[in-house]
């Protein structure tokens, strides 16, 4: 009896060890299933669930989209260009010789005052065919002023008048072809191989080719005139700002060489396509210069403020809750079901104190992801590239 019972004793206690084992097998397996889903699975195209343990995880925190006044705006880098539209190369049509000089670098010149004095041989024979083409007009005319009084007599023939009268005409055209060719050299004004050139605006003489004694060649450029008094700060406003970029939109300059100035002035021009290299959008803003500090060529930012002074509240979410596939900016939203969230891509405008606004795509009270968003737009990517896997 007594070793029947010890037996049992044994059998007992080995059943316990094997029952305890397969409870911490199972335990075990359990917590390994756990770790293995992450605490997420994708719902579909956009939305995502996580468990209560992935969103603590996560550090998924949600605020309410709410309008805001948004005063500031985008600011964007800039440069003090010339105003194409009042800058001119002043070029010679004919070539020749540099006599003379009338001007230096950085001088105030009038419209049509003189820059050069230049003699040119190929002039001079221009002004001489135009004085011969209109002797030859004279003859003629005269020709057939007689021709005409000697037919009206009716001792001239009609044959000896229509010839005259061809003759007239052909030495008025070739006296237009000898004037047309002079004022294609710039040389109405002046007399032998001499010729002025002339300032063609108002404005300051930016660069000078021009070297007394030079020979230079038809279409050089001798001087560059620019009129300084209003010019245009050109900003390039990068992609996810572009909504701000609008025509009449008020913007203030601010130049590195001027610490504490600024200029107001509102966007006159937006381009139609982005530099395909920089991503970005060229703006101008036109502004007057009447003491000369915007020089060309000085950096800076200009600060567009899509809302004015007096801006009315839009809707805005901080920063940070925008993310970005493939280039387009989204948001994730809660969807009311714990742990579930939907992508929603946006529109997005002004940018103020780390909120930017959104134009389209969002509502009013939606609950956005503020903290947290990467990682959903990583576990998004993730679950994309299982579905492309599972699709081959």
């Amino acid at each position: 009896m007594r070793i029947e019972r010890a037996q049992m004793l044994w059998l007992l206690a080995l059943l316990l060890v094997a029952a305890c084992d397969a409870a911490r097998e199972e335990h075990g397996d359990h917590n390994d299933h756990d770790e293995a889903t992450s605490d997420h699975a994708n719902e579909g195209p956009g939305v995502l669930r996580l468990t209560e343990k992935g969103v603590v995880r996560s550090g998924i925190r949600t605020e309410a989209a709410r309008r805001e006044l948004l005063v500031g705006g985008v600011d964007v880098p800039a440069e003090v260009q010339l105003n194409p539209n009042r800058t001119a190369h002043v070029t010679p049509m004919v070539s020749g010789q540099i006599d003379e000089v009338h001007v230096s670098l950085g001088d105030s010149v009038k419209d049509t005052q003189p820059l050069a004095t230049m003699r040119s041989v190929a002039l001079g024979e221009a002004r001489s065919a135009v004085a011969n083409a209109r002797a030859g007009v004279e003859v003629a005319r005269a020709n057939f002023l007689r021709q005409e009084e000697l037919k009206r007599e009716g001792i001239g023939s009609q044959r000896a008048y229509l010839e005259a009268q061809g003759e007239l005409r052909s030495a008025e055209s070739d006296l237009a072809a000898a004037t047309e060719r002079l004022q294609v050299y710039g040389g109405r004004k002046g007399a032998g191989s001499t010729t002025v050139i002339r300032s063609p605006l108002d404005g300051t003489i930016i660069e000078r080719h021009a070297t007394k004694g030079e020979i230079v060649s038809d279409g050089s450029s001798l001087f560059m005139v620019s009129d300084l008094s209003r010019v245009w700060v050109v900003g390039r406003v990068y992609e996810q700002d572009v909504a701000a970029a609008r025509l009449g939109v008020p913007a203030v300059v601010s130049l590195q060489a001027y610490p504490g100035s600024s200029w107001n002035g509102e966007v006159s021009y937006v381009a139609h396509t982005l530099d395909p290299h920089t991503r970005t959008l060229d703006v101008r803003v036109e502004l007057d210069n009447p003491d000369g500090n915007l020089r060309p060529g000085l950096f800076g930012r200009i600060s567009l403020r899509p809302g004015g002074d007096e801006a009315a509240p839009v809707l805005v979410v901080p920063e940070g809750a925008v993310q970005r596939l493939e280039g387009n900016p989204l948001v994730f939203i809660s969807t009311g079901e714990p742990g579930e969230f939907r992508t929603s891509f946006v529109t997005l405008g002004a940018h103020a104190r780390g909120l930017v606004e959104v134009r389209d795509g969002l509502a009013e009270g939606d609950m956005v992801v503020v903290s947290g968003s990467f990682t959903l737009k990583s576990e998004l990517l993730r679950s994309r590239l299982s579905e492309g896997d599972h699709a081959h």
